[in-house]
């Protein structure tokens, strides 16, 4: 039941940051971006990366949540997600970002190898 609720949770969150919430200022933000945009621009990535990391993490959410039903899609789905989310915390690190700011990204990377080793 744990995992099938991670593959539910896990897909939503990260739908919800690039869907939902990604013109919107939150206090995860790195630097003073107020629009995940900006925070890829203060990490120094372009705007190509952005619509890249887009596509591939939403892609990866949506396959994640598709295993609920295909379990064989679990693992490759787990594996982009915490190499992304692995990315991210790393993008923080680079600019020398407070450590609350890594939180979610960590989080979500711990979620995904949970769901890679347990899944």
């Amino acid at each position: 039941m744990l995992i099938i609720t991670l593959k539910i949770l896990v897909p939503a969150i990260i739908i919800s940051v690039w869907c939902f919430r990604q013109k919107r200022k939150t206090p995860f933000r790195a630097g003073e971006a107020t629009s995940l945009q900006e925070e890829f621009a203060y990490y120094g990535l372009s705007r190509e990366m952005f619509y890249v990391a887009g596509l591939i993490k939403i892609s990866l959410a949506l396959m994640l949540f598709a295993s609920v039903w295909f379990d064989q899609l679990t693992i490759a789905s787990a594996l982009g997600l915490s190499i992304m989310m692995l990315s991210a915390f790393l993008c923080h690190i680079k600019v020398r970002d407070k450590m609350f700011r890594t939180v979610p990204s960590l989080i979500i990377f711990a979620l995904s190898l949970t769901l890679l080793c347990f899944g």
